[in-house]
């Protein structure tokens, strides 16, 4: 070795296949906070495709990186791959950012049966952050989130009253 330190994936046949890929953050969209039955009603629509999402872990395939969460009984598959290893026990109470695909074809042999439409593909979510959120206040959460969905459509409209 002649003391140098080389970064890895420098250089070589395969080198531009290896390089970590670099996400633009001026790309990526705020998750907007959405309840898993809010999300599997709105397929087909034009619902947001940037989600933040509160969950239930039900399952977790360690094959496929994918997860199972539930809210309320509405359920939702979430891809794990970006999320680096995966170390969260079931039954914990989760939040994940992301973002929804709607053409989703599940791998075979996953170890839980996904949520699947009643046609068309299936829906997953690509989660990118993960935080654990047990001992949340989930039902002052739910209450939070509509006071902030109310204040958000006065401001869009324009009508703002001081109380």
């Amino acid at each position: 070795m002649n003391g140098s330190i080389r970064p890895p994936y420098e250089s070589g046949p395969n080198a531009a296949a290896l390089q970590p890929r670099r996400i633009d953050p001026s790309a990526l969209q705020h998750g907007e906070i959405l309840h898993i039955s809010e999300i599997v009603s709105s397929q087909g629509s034009n619902a947001p495709v940037s989600v933040r999402v509160l969950g239930t872990l039900v399952a977790f395939d360690s094959t496929n990186s994918l997860a199972l969460i539930d809210h309320l009984g509405a359920r939702l598959t979430v891809d794990a791959q970006l999320l680096g290893p995966f170390h969260h026990r079931l039954k914990s109470l989760l939040q994940f950012i992301g973002e929804i695909d709607r053409q989703w074809v599940p791998p075979p042999n996953i170890a839980f049966e996904p949520p699947r439409p009643p046609r068309g593909p299936g829906m997953v979510l690509r989660a990118r952050i993960v935080r654990n959120v047990d001992g949340l206040d989930v039902p002052l959460y739910d209450q939070a989130l509509q006071i902030r969905r109310k204040f958000d459509a006065q401001r869009g409209s324009g009508i703002i009253t001081n109380a």
